[in-house]
């Protein structure tokens, strides 16, 4: 290996010039058929072949800092599965509710509980769920269950609310 050196010369604002020498090993011509040998011996123990390296198959040298641009083998996605939902839903529901009751309604747990089987839902009527969603309850409420909070909804429309609402009855019959 032959060491070679770059001197940069950086110019600011002031006329002052900054000098600055850098210098890395790259290989002499009849060498280069060694490289690889000198790689593979600085791999970690146990993952022989697998470590990262600045030369390529081609005998090019990365810049300093960086590995060259080795193929990495990408896994096969993992299936997801399709939660199914009710055939009835809310678009309002889907965009508020979600995050914490869940898409089939039956809770997240530290969140929100499930309202399909909620005493809450199924007792009201739904002027009463409406009047609760625009108030909301705060977690030490003697009414909460979780003593999660449940943000108010008051800025949502009366048409808005009774689609939510709507939905909402509609799981507990």
């Amino acid at each position: 290996m032959k060491k070679v050196l770059q001197i940069v010369g950086l110019v600011f604002g002031l006329g002052l010039t900054f000098f600055i020498l850098t210098g890395c090993e790259q290989p002499a011509p009849e060498a280069e058929g060694s490289l690889e040998v000198e790689a593979e011996a600085e791999a970690p123990e146990g993952n022989a072949g697998e470590g990262v390296t600045s030369i390529d198959a081609d005998g090019n040298i990365a810049p300093f800092g960086f590995a060259s641009k080795q193929p990495v083998p990408v896994p096969e996605p993992a299936s997801v599965a399709i939660v199914a939902t009710s055939a009835a839903s809310s678009d309002i529901y889907n965009i508020h509710c979600i995050a914490c009751h869940g898409a089939d309604a039956q809770g997240v747990e530290g969140l929100g509980l499930s309202l399909a089987d909620s005493q809450l839902v199924a007792s009201s009527s739904e002027a009463e769920l409406a009047a609760f969603l625009k108030v909301g309850r705060l977690p030490d409420s003697p009414d909460s269950v979780t003593g999660m909070p449940m943000p108010a909804f008051a800025w949502m429309s009366d048409a808005e609310l009774t689609d939510v609402t709507g939905y909402l009855k509609s799981l507990n019959k």
